[in-house]
């Protein structure tokens, strides 16, 4: 059975293909979070942990607005079909207008929720780390299926793969929780996370709404791509015994490790305090991936910790608005 995968040469043309779909640019990482400490894996897990923290200027001030601002230019990437954005760029390069660009980033914002409580911030710093540093294509924008900007679409915040040895297909299940305190961001992201991990295939797992929507509304306007990856989510063809699911979380959480504004001077102080912080943000991981008993499978943690979220939140949802 898994040599007649492994003879089916679609199956590289469609992981070929989905790698060429991760849009280049600039990094999040580029400027706006700088990376401490080196990865880690936590014992006795398949979860690997990446810390990154808000830059600080030379005036000592804490950059969280650049970062607000780097994703709301990209809310159009996450939240829009690319066959509209392909349609949008084929009609500025017929007609030299830019009109249905503008028109996707309006429909873009519009689908983002105004709720003060907001974690669609989470969600796209979810999705600038998935697809440029780690790798991974988005293949559901699940924004453009929501049916009221007052609510979110119920289902995991972020669906990507990745092809796996040229046969299997690792599909990476996201959730960001954009929490005051760690612990709590930590327990709600893990727990909202287990059950498209945990639950065994079949119409009534946590993630069978997601894998009707990435059949029926996928990303993709190449047929190569929608049909192929249609073979490892039809549960009588033999591919789908060749899908790996895994897991990408984020964390925001805040950090008495800032300070105010024109007192952020030292930056390797800032830092030092920052992973004295990690062995307790670990310990936190592991009890819950216990807890939630998915510590056999592959997990690529984020966490990012903030003067305050409040303050991050705030600003990113008003510049939606403005």
């Amino acid at each position: 059975m898994t040599e007649e995968i492994q003879k089916d040469e679609d199956s590289g043309d469609v992981f070929n293909l989905l790698s060429g779909t991760i849009r280049k640019g600039k990094k999040v990482t580029d400027v706006h979070l700088r990376e401490f400490g080196v990865p880690t894996g936590i014992k006795d897990t398949k979860t690997r942990l990446h810390c990154y923290r808000l830059q600080i200027d030379a005036n000592g001030k804490v950059r969280y607005k650049p970062l607000a601002e780097f994703l709301r230019d990209r809310v159009v990437d996450y939240a829009i079909p690319r066959k509209r954005i392909d349609e949008a760029k084929k009609y500025l390069e017929e007609t030299n207008s830019t009109a249905l660009l503008s028109k996707l980033e309006r429909e873009a914002r519009g689908l983002f929720t105004s709720l003060a409580k907001s974690g669609e911030g989470g969600e796209l710093l979810l999705f600038a780390f998935a697809e440029a540093v780690f790798g991974l294509s988005q293949i559901i924008c699940k924004m453009s299926l929501k049916t009221s900007t007052e609510m979110h679409y119920h289902g995991a915040d972020g669906v990507y793969a990745q092809g796996i040895d040229g046969v299997g297909l690792g599909i990476y299940w996201g959730e960001s929780k954009l929490y005051g305190d760690s612990s709590a961001a930590v327990r709600d992201c893990l727990k909202s996370l287990a059950p498209f991990l945990l639950e065994p295939d079949g119409s009534d797992a946590a993630r069978s709404q997601d894998v009707f929507l990435i059949n029926e509304f996928s990303s993709f306007d190449d047929p190569k791509i929608t049909e192929g990856l249609k073979k490892y989510f039809d549960l009588d063809d033999n591919h789908s015994l060749q899908v790996k699911h895994c897991g990408i979380a984020l964390i925001g959480f805040d950090s008495a490790a800032y300070l105010e504004d024109g007192k952020n001077t030292d930056n390797e102080k800032l830092e030092a305090e920052l992973k004295a912080q990690l062995p307790n943000w670990m310990k936190q991981i592991k009890k819950r991936i216990g807890e939630e008993n998915i510590a056999s499978y592959e997990l690529i943690f984020i966490c990012v910790p903030m003067r305050t979220v409040e303050e991050f939140r705030t600003y990113f949802l008003n510049l939606l608005e403005s």
